[in-house]
């Protein structure tokens, strides 16, 4: 036994709308034939689908088959529309997987500016700390990674949007850290970072491990940044953040120590091996665009 397209769709519009009449205006059927399917409906399966007042009722069974055929209408409604957004090519899906600094002070903006191109493209974000992101791209979990670029990259193509410093701050108004530190006051302050690197995937991360004795691992940038501000850590921030957070410009870099800065390459990055959709592509674009204007903006306060 299987239902007919046809019994159901009458049998739904008699449910409906309440009545045969309504059914077979609203199917442009006569009357007669509207109550002949239901009819046959009923004695393929064996029992009562309506009780015939005015307007009609469902039995429980009637009920039951009405659950099941407003589904089915449903998800055909929802094929006929996914099909019309493929053949105009509007189902387009993006994934995008973004570092904390540039998370906070970008990610709004690119997805703002991304919408009004893309307003129909289905995006999702993911803030992941910096070598979780190159994880989340090689497993394919995620199609773009934004963020900074790591030693070993032979697998992904790199699209270079600014270079960027971080300085290993401190907070200088906490009395245990308001005078000059030695390695080995530093050794027995904790360094909080977003994600521990393997030894080999950093050329710094060595001394790293040898100069402090305790590293915590917190993705939250808001974390990292209370814990630096009470005097608990030490950790690497990035020069945008200090630019563009002043409750932070109190925070004084540890110069004093050769390991005291990093400069890396900050850009998207995405497998060699995967062909780019349009809408990612785009996307790239719409980051280059950002950055460059606001290298610009940048320049212009300085002047």
């Amino acid at each position: 036994m299987r239902f007919e397209n046809s019994e159901l769709r009458i049998f739904l519009s008699v449910a409906r709308t309440g009545g045969f009449r309504s059914a077979a205006a609203d199917l442009h059927l006569t009357q007669s034939a509207v109550s002949q399917s239901v009819k046959q409906l009923e004695t393929k399966l064996g029992v009562p689908l309506l009780i015939r007042e005015r307007p009609v009722r469902l039995t429980p069974a009637g009920r039951r088959l009405y659950r099941y055929a407003d589904d089915q209408r449903q998800q055909e409604q929802q094929v006929f529309s996914d099909l019309n957004r493929l053949s105009r090519g509007l189902d387009q899906r993006l994934t995008v997987a973004i570092d904390s600094t540039n998370n906070r002070f970008a990610g709004a903006e690119l997805i703002s500016v991304f919408n009004r191109r893309w307003p129909e493209a289905r995006l999702r974000i993911i803030e992941q700390p910096s070598r979780t992101i190159v994880q989340s791209v090689i497993s394919g979990e995620v199609e773009l990674g934004l963020g900074p670029f790591q030693t070993r990259m032979d697998r992904f193509e790199r699209v270079p949007l600014y270079r960027e410093k971080r300085l290993l701050m401190i907070n200088p108004t906490k009395p245990i850290h308001s005078g000059a530190l030695t390695l080995a006051d530093l050794r027995r302050i904790p360094l909080v970072v977003s994600s521990l690197d393997e030894p080999d995937q950093r050329p710094y991360q060595e001394k790293l491990r040898d100069r402090f004795q305790m590293i915590w691992q917190i993705s939250s940038l808001n974390v990292r940044l209370n814990l630096i501000d009470q005097g608990l850590a030490v950790g690497y921030i990035s020069t945008e953040v200090t630019r563009q957070l002043p409750q932070i410009q109190h925070f004084r870099p540890l110069l004093e120590f050769d390991f005291a800065s990093i400069e890396r390459q900050v850009g998207v990055f995405y497998r060699s091996d995967r062909e780019l959709s349009p809408v990612t592509r785009d996307f790239i674009q719409v980051c280059q665009a950002f950055w460059q204007d606001r290298r610009a903006l940048i320049s212009s306060e300085a002047r």
